[in-house]
């Protein structure tokens, strides 16, 4: 009975959420949301477009997230880490990147690359 209420649940967001492991040890949290359904709704016509995210924490890079947009006009990435020289090497491969997709015959219509938010600071009590 839970799968089927997750499974309702899905049809009726359009989202759809799987974690799991991409090898072992390797944990992570893929997102894939269909937005299409929401221009019906307007009563205008749907463009053809996924959004997705996928969320790891790498053994060389640490935690890393990819947000794409897919439109019929290419791919627009926003990567977000946790370590600031993670973000060095993402952004050093960001033209190998774009390459590797003009090669798959997919634009890149944008690339950010930025530093996890971080939570405001919280004041910490001391014994002093």
């Amino acid at each position: 009975m839970p799968v089927v209420h997750q499974q309702l649940d899905a049809l009726a967001t359009q989202q759809y959420v799987w974690q799991g492991q991409a090898w072992p040890g390797q944990n992570f949290e893929w997102w894939i949301e269909d937005p299409q359904h929401e221009g019906e709704h307007a009563g205008e016509e749907p463009e053809n477009t996924w959004n997705t995210t996928l969320r790891l924490t790498l053994p060389r890079l640490g935690g890393v997230e990819a947000r794409l947009h897919l439109t019929p006009a290419g791919v627009a990435l926003r990567l977000v880490a946790d370590d600031r020289a993670t973000l060095q090497t993402l952004d050093g491969g960001a033209a190998a990147l774009a390459s590797a997709l003009e090669a798959a015959n997919l634009k890149l219509t944008g690339l950010v690359i930025e530093p996890r938010a971080v939570a405001p600071n919280r004041e910490v009590a001391s014994d002093a």
